[in-house]
């Protein structure tokens, strides 16, 4: 859609897995071992109170980007957990490191129109910055959904 010469994007927000919509901390003591990433392991993990509720009215409005700290050959699982867990259909991107996740965003920057990115650790905000956007930093396995609710909707 144009208007005035200018392109508007899908409007999207970037949402971060472990800790944000993913409780994971029964895999913490496992951290370092095979069994850390295992499907059967990923699969217990549950979504955070109020998290699942949360993605559905947002993706009602705003395509949804799910992004974490694993390892690129786990997209799968973890599309699959989401899915189970009830969460909303959204891409998903994987980078084990900081600069991983940083190209991720780069890379989809141009592509669409993000309006926030939500997450739980500070150097999420980086990735925020780097869209642009409205930057959510939530209490780490316990976020405030009604803080995001009142400046999203």
């Amino acid at each position: 859609m144009t208007h005035k010469g200018t392109v508007t994007l899908p409007r999207a927000i970037l949402v971060f897995l472990d800790g944000t919509v993913c409780d994971m901390r029964h895999r913490i003591p496992l951290q370092g071992t095979d069994e850390f990433f295992s499907d059967e392991t990923i699969l217990k993990d549950t979504p955070t109170a109020g998290s699942v509720a949360m993605m559905s009215e947002l993706a009602e409005y705003f395509y949804l980007f799910y992004i974490g700290a694993r390892p690129h050959d786990y997209v799968s699982i973890t599309k699959k957990w989401l899915a189970l867990s009830g969460f909303p259909d959204g891409d998903v991107y994987l980078g084990k490191t900081q600069y991983e996740r940083m190209e991720i965003v780069k890379n989809l920057k141009g592509s669409y129109g993000f309006v926030a990115g939500i997450g739980d650790r500070w150097d999420d905000n980086e990735l925020h910055l780097e869209l642009g956007c409205q930057s959510f930093i939530l209490k780490e396995w316990e976020p405030n959904w009604e803080m995001v609710r009142k400046y999203l909707r």
